[in-house]
């Protein structure tokens, strides 16, 4: 027994030994990594790193962004300037096309008037429909006088009357309109009767028409010009139509006409001062 024991024991050892040696030649050959000081220093400090990094990254970027805006924000403010200054031209031209326009209608309309005429413009634009004066845009300088007949023009009517200069300055001139209670003016009928129309205030808007024959054929609508009896009024140019008509109480032999002026306040488009006057005419006819 004492034999067998000691025999099976020494075959353990052997092959303990066996195991170890072979354990030992494996372990020989696998190569472990060395773990070093630095190693471990920068494994603990790559997080650090990586934040700091992005960090620097985010920063960096939103600098960059600010700095776009900015830029973005000066373009943007650069182009509405430019926006701004092309719509102020825009606007000018536009205004220059249409006074450019007006200015040659204006002269397409000159061009038909036989007489010395001067282009004016309404300076009050407060005009209203009681008035009976109004301020023009030519005065002393430009050749205006007293009693110069001031006329309108419209497609509709033609040529017509709008009233006469009773003051003049240097720069400006005050007119005085047909319907003013103060205004008398020569018409005439179609058919040649003559009369004197007398105007019946700003509030009225019309004229009465005295010394009329009876026997003159007259209807509503037929038109009263100027009868060329006067040194302020070339014959020919409208005035008004009629409107109505009675018989005179004073002057049995006289009709009374009610006359509607084609001049109206605030449909003006035209006007014109007629340098003009008979004595002038009469004098350059006898020269």
């Amino acid at each position: 027994m004492p034999v067998l024991t000691f025999t099976r024991r020494r075959t353990f050892l052997t092959m303990l030994l066996l195991c170890s040696f072979s354990v030992g030649l494996m372990v020989r050959d696998v190569k472990l990594p060395q773990i070093t000081v630095r190693s471990v220093f920068l494994f603990l400090l790559y997080p650090f790193q990586w934040t700091w990094s992005n960090m620097t990254w985010l920063v960096g970027e939103s600098v960059k962004r600010v700095v776009t805006l900015g830029e973005t924000q000066k373009n943007l403010s650069e182009a509405e300037d430019k926006i701004q200054q092309l719509q102020t031209q825009l606007l000018l031209f536009s205004q220059l096309q249409k006074e450019n326009e007006e200015l040659r209608q204006i002269l397409d309309v000159k061009k038909r008037i036989q007489y010395d005429a001067l282009s004016t413009r309404i300076v009050n634009k407060n005009l209203d429909i009681t008035s009976s004066r109004f301020l023009i845009d030519r005065g002393i300088r430009d050749g205006v006088k007293r009693n110069h007949a001031v006329i309108g023009y419209t497609p509709e009517y033609g040529f017509y009357i709008i009233g006469k200069i009773v003051e003049v300055n240097v720069f400006t001139s005050v007119v005085e309109v047909l319907y003013s209670e103060n205004f008398f003016i020569g018409g005439a009928l179609p058919n040649g009767s003559l009369g004197v129309l007398n105007g019946q205030g700003g509030w009225h808007q019309y004229c009465v028409m005295s010394y009329v024959p009876t026997e003159a054929l007259v209807e509503v609508g037929d038109v009263i010009t100027t009868s060329g009896e006067s040194d302020i009024f070339p014959a020919g140019f409208r005035i008004g139509f009629v409107v109505g008509m009675t018989s005179s109480l004073r002057q049995e032999f006289f009709k009374r006409l009610y006359v509607k002026p084609y001049f109206h306040p605030m449909q003006v488009q035209f006007l014109f001062v007629l340098r003009w006057s008979l004595v002038a005419e009469e004098e350059g006819d006898h020269e």
